[in-house]
């Protein structure tokens, strides 16, 4: 990286990413974090706690809202760039300027350790790596990336870009669109979790015999587990993004720009609408639905549907402020068990004491 802050401005303002410039165009070698920042980095800040810190290390540029550039106008030796949005800002300028390049590889753009079966057209463009295994007739679309020990069995298709990262696995059949990153060691496609028992409790495993299919922009975190359906298919709709570690059961359907926090699971057959948030370690039964909109906080677990948007949390869920006011109460239960005890044992005594008298 070796940018000016004023080719940043020229090239986002735009998009309304920057809005505008102060001080001198210096030029900035290192997007840095403000508690390691010195000249000729870049940095960002969002709250005036860090001027001070931004002040003595004195980086080459930052990135911040008008309020606190106005605050840093005396600074005749630091470039300021505003933006209305600064964490925005930090996630495309990173991406643009230091982000990895995952198609600068060490190795042939086909490593002799991969097996592709000869029914695969491989684009001129796409990067497949060491101990990577292409299946029958899988379709790549233009620009993938199919780094060391990715698996892709048959029938599978990539769309344009996308990067399966080492040791992931794309089951048969399975459909990932464009721009999608599939993190190390996640699993789409998986057998889903289903079983039929008879009179003895003995268990027989049910096929599941439908597929995965990820739209466009999708992010899947390391780890994770995306079940095939039963039948038809489980869906991860465009510019959804899931952390490591979570688990979607069979014909489970997430909703365009979710999040997914780490932990997650969801039961079979799980809706969520557009723009759901779950925070870590939220479950659900299966048959579950989430409208657009809804946030669910502090361990949610869901046993029956959500009808409204709104945030929601703890287990069962319930409003985030009926949920606050409970958990305030939480810490005194034993104060208020031991006082209940008392005024019952006073009331028995009145009650007693009454019984004679008459």
């Amino acid at each position: 990286m070796n940018v000016l802050p004023s080719e940043m401005l020229e090239r986002f303002a735009g998009r309304g990413l920057l809005l505008d410039r102060s001080g001198p165009d210096l030029a900035c070698c290192r997007i840095a974090p403000i508690e390691d920042c010195g000249p000729g980095d870049l940095v960002f800040i969002d709250h005036a706690k860090y001027l001070e810190p931004v002040r003595r290390c004195r980086p080459a540029g930052v990135v911040t809202t008008e309020a606190l550039a106005r605050e840093l106008a005396d600074e005749p030796d630091m470039a300021v760039l505003i933006a209305p949005n600064v964490r925005l800002a930090m996630a495309i300028l990173k991406q643009t300027y230091a982000d990895r390049d995952v198609r600068a590889s060490e190795w042939p753009r086909i490593h002799p350790a991969a097996v592709i079966h000869e029914s695969v057209a491989v684009p001129g463009d796409v990067l497949v790596g060491p101990g990577a295994v292409i299946g029958r007739n899988v379709l790549l679309g233009p620009g993938v990336v199919v780094m060391a020990n990715a698996v892709i069995e048959h029938g599978a298709m990539i769309g344009a870009r996308s990067v399966l990262h080492p040791g992931c696995v794309v089951g048969y059949d399975c459909e990932i669109g464009a721009d999608v990153i599939l993190k190390a060691g996640c699993v789409i496609g998986s057998e889903g979790f289903g079983f039929a028992q008879d009179e003895r409790r003995r268990n027989y495993r049910i096929p599941h015999t439908g597929k995965v299919i990820i739209e466009d922009r999708v992010v899947i975190g390391a780890n994770t587990n995306i079940d095939r359906g039963t039948y038809g298919a489980t869906l991860v709709r465009a510019g959804a993004v899931i952390d490591a570690m979570c688990h979607l059961g069979h014909n489970v359907e997430i909703g365009e720009d979710s999040i997914l926090c780490a932990h997650t699971g969801l039961s079979g057959s799980t809706r969520f609408g557009r723009r759901v948030i779950a925070s870590g370690q939220t479950g659900t039964l299966d048959h579950v639905t989430v409208p657009d909109d809804v946030v669910l906080l502090h361990r949610a677990g869901l046993n029956s549907s959500i009808k409204a948007p709104g945030m929601y949390a703890g287990g069962p869920v319930q409003p985030l402020q009926q949920y606050l006011k409970n958990m305030a109460i939480m810490p005194r239960l034993h104060e208020m068990w031991t006082r209940l005890k008392a005024v019952e044992k006073r009331l028995a005594e009145l009650a007693a004491a009454s019984s004679r008298e008459s």
